[in-house]
């Protein structure tokens, strides 16, 4: 029986290679390629690159704009994805799938999809990716009206921008959401702070100028200035709008930028500009395409044909917002039944893990408590931290050059190192430091109700004893890089928001000479590359 093919065979990989080189530079190419790869999986690959050839085709055709084929091929794939290490494929599939079901109103699945593309971007330091996913959920939460939360998850990608190498691309993630948080802050009729990230955004395009005409931009101006009354620039940006509105050829892409710009001529009554507005978006949508938005459009047509007392157009858009409610809801029955198998096999899961031993939570290479153990117990602590009003430090460990170690001195070796590590960490703990093994070679440490001064002292004798197994296993010196946040808990802190800013310290420390720690009390410190450095 011929073996079938594996995603690291030679002809699998150079048409691999292809569909990347042309991902966002060619799309009629890209998709060429990833029906290639597509149908050599299909024909002689192996499960896992069915998988992952099933998602990298549902990737093309959403950059072609071709949703439905799109949902249609990374639904089938992303199961067994998951599976395997293909991480920075697989979150940008749940971020797609995200923005397509939160375009056609399944705001669960929506919510579900791009919470995982950020839990696993986070996890893998995927910050691009992870950025997307944010700003794209903080959009969906502001639909929802739960603006709080929107603003603190467009924050959130700003931070992530910071780690992102691509200047311009990080520029624009920026400008983006700053955008957005405009107009959440004149939602909230907050003018300090709208003018604050007003002057943020105009900040960032003047670094960037390529990016002052995107859509995003002029309709947060545009709601900008009518917050502020200034006529001129009213009706200046209006113009603008516009025309990026008929410029606008993908209106997934600028969903929140057109129903806005609509909503706000549906107030001015300006009946004659929104009736070409219609009309072009029936030229741009395909048929039953992006359901949300058609939802949307009918409604406000109703308004605005009541208003001009049009029976005829007002019964022709009546049946539609009809149509497109049953077609919400039948794909609402559908995206409803996906979600509650997908969280009934969680469940299932979770119950297996409860019945397993207590071994089940014991690292078995180091005899730590592994990854497992270490979500139940940071639960616990952040609970128990909130209601008593008390500290909670997370700290994220690894060590300097592992894979150059593991590389010279062999795997064994790193092994040895790595159970010298949990054996040093495991001395330091008790009734206030909770130790673990996060994965490879890195280390989570909790601290309970202790000062930053007491973190630090840790922090020197875990150095300080690497030092010297290092030298005991024949090694030479062993560093570890130590990213460490201590605060009592904020209002709307979450356990994750902890993990999240202990990884983001200890990538600073790592990009900043290793072989050191440092403490933050919020992620935002992290943009001041002078630091306090503990050794």
């Amino acid at each position: 029986m011929e073996e079938l093919l594996s995603k690291q065979a030679p002809e699998v990989q150079e048409l691999i290679k292809n569909v990347n080189k042309y991902r966002k530079v060619d799309n009629e190419k890209h998709l060429s390629f990833a029906c290639d790869l597509f149908d050599l999986a299909q024909e002689c690959g192996n499960e896992d690159l069915k998988d992952y050839a099933s998602c990298a085709l549902g990737d093309a055709c959403c950059q072609n704009q071709d949703y439905s084929q799109a949902l249609y091929y990374m639904s089938a794939g992303v199961r067994g994805l998951a599976k395997t290490d293909e991480y920075e494929l697989l979150c940008r599939c749940y971020n797609e799938l995200g923005i397509i079901f939160r375009s056609e109103g399944h705001f669960i699945t929506s919510e579900d999809y791009f919470i995982n593309a950020m839990e696993i971007a986070r996890a893998h330091r995927l910050y691009a990716i992870e950025a997307m996913a944010c700003s794209n959920f903080a959009s969906l939460c502001e639909e929802m009206d739960a603006i709080e939360r929107a603003l603190e998850y467009h924050y959130r990608s700003i931070e992530c921008c910071s780690f992102i190498d691509d200047e311009d691309f990080k520029l624009s993630l920026m400008a983006g959401d700053y955008a957005f948080i405009v107009k959440l802050y004149v939602i909230l009729k907050d003018e300090e702070s709208a003018d604050q990230a007003l002057a943020e955004m105009e900040k960032i395009i003047a670094k960037y100028p390529e990016i002052n005409n995107l859509f995003d931009i002029r309709i947060a101006r545009y709601v900008y200035y009518k917050f502020k009354n200034n006529t001129a620039k009213i009706q200046e940006m209006k113009a603008l709008c516009l025309e990026s509105f008929y410029a606008c050829q993908e209106y997934i892409v600028y969903f929140d930028e057109a129903k806005q710009l609509i909503e706000i001529l549906t107030e001015e009554k300006d009946y004659q500009e929104l009736q070409k507005m219609y009309d072009r978006t029936e030229q741009v949508l395909s048929k039953d395409d992006l359901i949300n938005l058609r939802v949307f459009l009918e409604e406000y047509k109703i308004k605005m044909y009541e208003a001009l007392g049009d029976k005829e157009r007002l019964m022709a858009s009546y049946s539609n917002y009809y149509r497109y409610n049953t077609i919400k809801t039948v794909d609402n029955k559908r995206s409803f039944l996906t979600t509650l198998r997908l969280r009934s096999e969680l469940a299932q899961q979770r119950t297996k893990n409860l019945f397993l031993s207590a071994a089940a939570e014991t690292d078995p290479l180091t005899g730590i408590a592994n990854r497992l153990k270490l979500n139940t117990v940071i639960d616990e602590l952040f609970v128990l931290a909130n209601n008593e009003g008390k500290t909670l430090a997370v700290e994220m460990m690894d060590i300097d050059f592992f894979k150059e170690v593991n590389d010279t001195y062999g795997h064994a070796k790193g092994d040895e190192l790595l159970v010298m590590l949990a054996k040093i960490l495991k001395s330091v703990e008790d009734d206030k430091i909770f130790v673990a093994r996060y994965g490879g070679d890195e280390f989570i440490i909790y601290y309970y109700d202790m000062t930053d001064e007491q973190i630090k002292e840790v922090a020197r004798h875990i150095q300080k004893s690497m030092e010297i197994a290092g030298e005991a296993l024949g090694i030479g010196k062993v560093t570890v890089s130590q990213g460490i946040v201590n605060h009592i808990p904020r209002p709307l802190n979450r356990a994750w928001d902890y993990m999240n800013a202990a990884d983001l310290a200890l990538y600073f420390v790592k990009n900043h000479g290793k072989a050191n720690a440092r403490i933050i009390h919020r992620a935002t410190e992290l943009e001041t590359l002078a630091w306090d450095k503990v050794f």
